[in-house]
């Protein structure tokens, strides 16, 4: 009898063992993990705009992976800016939406849905400790004209408010966020890269720190090809080109497809969206903009009143307005890839020039491969989100 009750306490102990063995090899089933949403937000500053826009619009939100576990915590926020053509969802896409594919133009390639961050990558780098946990919110600024250039207009309605004010609001309202400038960082691409900056610069009292990558628009000249020929006076071939086919427009759907073999084609939408972002003439209809090349008695000439009003607003005009602002700032990081194109590597080495000359601290990089595109979501990865970590306050105290 003892011999056979050792041998049922040996098969009990065996069978523990191997049964919390087991356990421990089994993946814990309510391990944390983050979230990406997409909601719809009242947007006041967009009201009564010339283009029809809404005055609501969609925003996408990721939440850390201890959010709903911590409800007395609270995070610092970054928010994504997205470049022209693009949507909220350039940067994130909610997985559980029930219109995930809306009615987009193809002509504008995938850009609008690029969906460069994803839910499972975010929160492996927080849980490798590479970065701590914040909240990260991608509102939409493409408009009728595909690019609000977050600045604002009484044609495309006030995008500048509507980020700074409306936006910023409705996280701070809704979410646990910590309120300060110290723990809000804002960062784009392309477009969104110079909107960041254009933002950043603007308002220290709400973002401390702001990473541009590949910013368009940067330079003394906006970035743009050369207007005039310098011989002759007369605009380029490129722009003759640019804007006798913008002259043309009656209506938006006369547009050329954005993205084709012809350079051309991309700034005749470019430059109608910017003409009522930065030379808005609500008395123009139907496309409300005063152009870079008006028509004078059959001939192109350069508007030099518009260029002028572009300029006024451009980064490289504001860093004298708005020196102390930006040396206020936490951080300043701008970068671009090694092949980028020519107009933007110039523009971003004129700003540079500009904030080193006044002694502003910033960091500056050009990295190994890329374009203007193609390593967006590896460098926000590695590095921007490593900056915001260093940059921003993640603690109220």
């Amino acid at each position: 009898m003892q011999i056979m009750r050792k041998l049922a306490d040996t098969i009990l102990a065996l069978c523990l063992t191997l049964l919390f063995a087991g356990c421990a090899e089994e993946p814990v089933s309510h391990t944390m993990s983050g979230s990406i949403t997409e909601t719809v937000i009242p947007a006041p500053s967009l009201q009564g705009n010339l283009l029809g826009d809404s005055a609501k619009q969609r925003l996408s939100i990721y939440l850390p992976p201890s959010y709903e576990a911590s409800p007395d915590k609270r995070y610092p926020v970054l928010y994504l800016l997205h470049g022209f053509t693009g949507t909220n969802r350039t940067w994130m896409i909610d997985p559980e939406s029930a219109n995930n594919e809306p009615a987009v133009d193809p002509r504008d390639g995938g850009y609008q849905q690029a969906g460069f961050l994803k839910r499972e990558r975010l929160d492996s780098l927080i849980t490798a400790g590479t970065v701590p946990e914040l909240i990260i919110i991608a509102p939409n600024g493409r408009n009728a004209y595909k690019h609000s250039f977050y600045v604002n207009s009484p044609v495309t309605g006030r995008w500048e408010d509507y980020v700074v004010e409306d936006v910023v609001g409705f996280v701070d309202a809704n979410y646990r966020t910590l309120p300060t400038a110290s723990s809000r960082g804002i960062a784009g691409h392309s477009g969104g890269a110079n909107g960041a900056l254009f933002i950043a610069m603007r308002h220290s009292d709400v973002f401390g720190s702001v990473y541009a990558m590949a910013p368009c628009c940067s330079g003394q000249t906006f970035s743009l090809p050369l207007p005039e020929d310098p011989n002759t006076g007369s605009p380029t071939p490129f722009w003759e080109d640019v804007y006798t086919r913008i002259h043309a427009l009656a209506a938006t759907d006369q547009l050329p497809d954005t993205f084709t073999d012809r350079r051309e084609d991309f700034y005749v939408n470019a430059e109608l969206a910017a003409s009522a972002a930065y030379a808005p003439n609500p008395d123009r209809a139907p496309l409300y903009g005063d152009y870079l090349f008006e028509k004078q008695d059959g001939a192109l000439v350069l508007n030099r009143s518009a260029l002028e009003r572009r300029l006024a607003l451009s980064v490289f005009r504001l860093v004298d307005q708005h020196e102390s602002d930006l040396r206020s700032l936490r951080g300043i990081l701008i970068d671009y890839g090694e092949h980028e194109m020519a107009d933007l590597v110039t523009g971003n080495s004129e700003l540079a020039e500009a904030l080193a000359r006044r002694g502003i601290p910033f960091e500056f990089e050009v990295y190994a491969g890329g374009d203007h595109g193609n390593m967006v979501t590896q460098r926000l990865e590695s590095r921007g989100l490593k900056f915001f970590a260093n940059s921003l306050e993640f603690s109220a105290e």
